[in-house]
């Protein structure tokens, strides 16, 4: 009988929707950043598949509905940026400064400390772009002989990393003004963190899904040119 309920297309995706949507009640009543509902949610359908012994292939032909609505949702995240129009222009040579430092901390730490520790190649290649969004972080993996699984895990891992420690960066850092900590969120964390920073305000929000778009863009075009550079000197 379960096998019949777990291949059915409908399972994945209802069982993804039914536990997001506790893990937001959650993360709600509680307000701690470890119980963000991204990270409860996944635990929990890992745990469920391999307590009842589901096959991943059966989950997926749900959850494939949900990763193909994936760039459609990056979309929605234009509101927020449109009604903040005019602040993004009167800020937009800062705003393209404050992205473009994170996208090449973003990707010079990764090449660094692979470097240091003598990381293989391909993994180097798949962590590169994991601080973007994952369609476009998928892309920037394939074109650089990246591995896909290892850099959807790194985005993943990122952005909850991001969601849990950005209140205390903040706050430590003393970064209060609602620009920055958008473009913040959204260059480190993408969507993940930017869901995080609608919490904080509009603004926020608006900051974070054009960080989003221009963090990939800027990333896909300087990741193989970075690549190219640090060949050049062996550590």
């Amino acid at each position: 009988m379960i096998d019949n309920i777990t291949a059915s297309p409908i399972f994945g995706l209802v069982l993804t929707g039914v536990v997001y949507f506790l893990s937001q009640l959650v993360y709600r009543k509680y307000k701690i950043p470890i119980l963000n509902p991204f990270l409860i949610s996944t635990v929990f359908i890992i745990a469920l598949l391999l307590i009842f012994d589901i096959p991943l292939t059966d989950y997926l032909q749900g959850g494939q509905w949900i990763i193909a609505a994936l760039p459609v949702t990056i979309i929605l995240l234009a509101l927020p940026l449109y009604r903040q129009i005019a602040l993004l222009l009167e800020h937009k040579f800062a705003i393209l400064a404050g992205i473009s430092a994170g996208v090449f901390t973003s990707i010079t730490s990764v090449l660094i400390l692979s470097k240091l520790f003598g990381i293989d190649e391909a993994l180097i290649k798949s962590l590169v772009p994991k601080s973007i969004t994952t369609p476009l972080g998928l892309i920037v993996s394939e074109t650089l002989g990246g591995i896909a699984s290892v850099t959807v895990i790194a985005i993943v891992v990122t952005g909850l990393m991001g969601v849990i420690i950005y209140i205390p960066v903040f706050k430590f850092l003393k970064i209060t003004h609602p620009i920055a900590q958008g473009i913040a969120i959204g260059t480190t964390s993408h969507a993940i963190g930017t869901s995080k920073a609608l919490e904080l305000g509009e603004v926020q929000g608006a900051m974070s899904s054009l960080a989003i778009v221009l963090a990939g863009i800027i990333t896909v075009i300087s990741a193989p040119l970075l690549l190219v550079i640090f060949a050049l000197f062996p550590m």
